[in-house]
């Protein structure tokens, strides 16, 4: 029986798993880790390069079920399980993928067997569910990470091994995807960061609570020379500057190296900073947004964690909130919007803030159906975009063109706007870069999120290299998956139209894997309701070609956002609460 506010860990599941990370330490999944909902801070949805997924892997048999468990999560409002996040070598060299649950629950999984390690329920009282408010847990959980862009590499193939793995929080340049796996033992580029000031001197406990701290900078500022403000690129760098982790987790090196932490919000709209190893709190619980609010999937960047409120639950204000993880204190800062933030919030390169706000009566700093850009540190307006008779349904999406960055984001009446981050709309904040109607007259935009992604080619040895390829923008509405590419021939962008993707019933937001376009069709029906069971498919990203789909192996409707890919797999979790793991099998099974 379930602890009240207690972490479930069993004995079994951790001596399985390593006694399975020690006999299967030269295995090796290979792929990415997806920190954070929709992969990384520009919200692409994307992992560049895998070692076991590709257009020709999946043009063979062998991509299938791999296992499947099921959780104890009560759904609420049309809120299942979240999309997970993920983490190589957590015990020993078994990765894993930390799940919430509506029902304010919280569980780690071994990505490779579905086994449930430990598992964290909390018990403050859950507002009534309504038809707009589900009372419950509302998002993700999510890992820190970083704005630095690393380069796109080969991924490494398959047998390469888990050896050597250590803490990493690295995301992409914008468009660039989830990060591949850096491996090996040695500090990364920038070198191995100092311990931070105060820090315990020697190895320590891997999960001790955490100690005292200097004085922490605002929220949003990372601390002077650390790995998060110098673009550090591997985990050796960034590891002693992990917000809530104890500062003597990171004074050991290569395998003994603890994998982090991991960030969630509980319905009182609390804070819980949570070792990956057991779930245990590493620091005090800290309020965050009001009890009861509908909260976005949170992101941790720098030294802040950043979410948003909507909607009115829990009389919450529709409003940014960014809380500072390094202070003891955790002081909390926040905008008003005036109107409801659609979607994830999003960061440029440059750790600006990003969002989409819907209709608004312009009251507090809000821009009616906007898209805003804010200071990380005090959430102060940049700039924005706000033309009028503009419906925005998903939240921005950030990708690099040329020398610029540009935001996309989607209309309710079928537009997808491109906007230069670094001048929204120009100087009367009206004037999209690109404005593209790919459905002239629809009014059956999904309330979702876009995904963007870039054909890569690799060039084998001794001439090794990156080239870069077409742009592509997707997009998802009522029935189908839409496939808009950027035409090069311009320096402006603009958007033509590639393939469609029908689906019978809704789909979620697509995720990319190394050029594999995966849509699951969520057997949410377009007018409402449950309209059949979840499938997946594989799509060729160039061309629209279907490559492979799931058929009926899945039995339940995909919960709402719960579809992501890591270590060579893609998981899609239902609203009877059973996750499944689809990918091509290895030693490990």
């Amino acid at each position: 029986m379930r602890k009240r506010n207690h972490v479930s860990i069993t004995a079994a599941a951790l001596g399985a798993a390593a006694l399975f990370g020690t006999a299967y330490a030269q295995v090796g999944r290979g792929g990415s880790e997806w920190l954070t909902a929709r992969g990384d801070a520009q919200r692409t949805s994307w992992i560049p390069t895998d070692a076991l997924i590709s257009v020709a892997a999946l043009s063979k048999p062998g991509f299938e079920l791999q296992w499947k468990t099921t959780l104890e999560n009560a759904n609420r409002g049309g809120y299942g399980l979240g999309q997970g996040v993920t983490a190589p070598g957590v015990t020993l060299f078994v990765p894993t993928s930390i799940v919430t649950g509506s029902s304010n629950n919280i569980y780690a999984i071994d990505s490779d067997t579905g086994y449930l390690v430990w598992q964290r329920h909390f018990d403050p009282p859950m507002a009534t569910v309504t038809d707009v408010c589900p009372g419950g847990t509302t998002s993700a959980a999510t890992r820190i990470v970083s704005i630095a862009p690393p380069p796109i590499t080969a991924a490494e193939p398959p047998g390469a091994g888990r050896a050597g793995q250590a803490y990493r929080s690295v995301l992409g340049e914008p468009g660039e995807g989830a990060p591949v796996d850096v491996r090996g033992g040695g500090p990364a580029r920038g070198g191995t960061a100092p311990a931070r000031a105060g820090a315990a001197p020697g190895r320590g406990s891997a999960e001790s609570p955490a100690g005292q701290r200097p004085t922490a900078p605002a929220p949003g500022r990372g601390p002077a020379g650390s790995a998060s403000q110098r673009g550090g690129s591997g985990r050796a760098d960034s590891a002693p500057t992990v917000p809530g982790a104890p500062a003597d987790q990171f004074a050991v090196s290569g395998l003994g190296r603890p994998p982090g932490v991991v960030y969630a919000v509980s319905s009182d709209g609390v804070l819980h900073v949570m070792g990956l190893m057991s779930g245990k709190d590493l620091q005090r619980p800290a309020p965050f947004v009001p009890a009861k609010a509908r909260w976005s999937d949170p992101i941790a960047v720098r030294t802040t964690l950043y979410t948003s409120t909507s909607d009115g639950c829990g009389s919450a204000p529709n409003a940014v909130w960014a809380i500072d993880l390094e202070s003891d204190s955790k002081p909390v800062v926040s905008w008003k919007s005036g109107g409801p933030i659609v979607g994830a919030l999003a960061f440029t390169t440059d750790g600006t803030l990003v969002a989409a706000i819907g209709p608004t009566s312009g009251d507090a700093d809000g821009k009616p159906n906007a898209i805003v850009t804010l200071d990380p540190r005090t959430l102060h307006v940049k700039d924005w975009f706000s033309p009028s008779g503009t419906d925005l349904v998903t939240g921005p999406a950030i990708f690099k063109h040329g020398d610029r960055e540009i935001i996309a984001a989607a209309t309710r009446n079928g537009r997808v706007l491109l906007l230069d981050a670094a001048s929204l709309g120009g100087a009367s904040h009206t004037a999209a870069m690109a404005d593209a109607t790919f459905r002239p007259g629809t009014a059956n935009m999904a309330i979702d999120a876009l995904a963007t992604w870039q054909e890569i080619t690799m060039t084998p040895p001794p001439s090794s290299g990156v080239s870069r390829g077409t742009r592509w923008i997707l997009v998802p509405t009522e029935l189908s998956v839409e496939a808009l590419r950027i035409d090069e021939r311009r320096r402006a962008p603009t958007l033509v139209h590639g393939w469609t993707a029908s689906t019978p019933t809704r789909p979620a937001t697509p995720v990319i894997v190394n050029g594999v376009v995966f849509v699951v069709e969520t057997g949410q029906a377009a007018a409402g309701g449950i309209g059949g069971s979840a499938v997946l498919h594989a799509y060729e990203g160039a061309t629209g070609k279907e490559l492979w789909s799931s058929g009926k192996t899945m039995t339940a409707a995909a919960a709402p956002g719960s579809f992501w890919s890591a270590f060579g797999q893609v998981y899609v979790g239902t609203i009877d609460g059973t996750l499944y793991a689809f990918g091509f099998a290895d030693e490990r099974r």
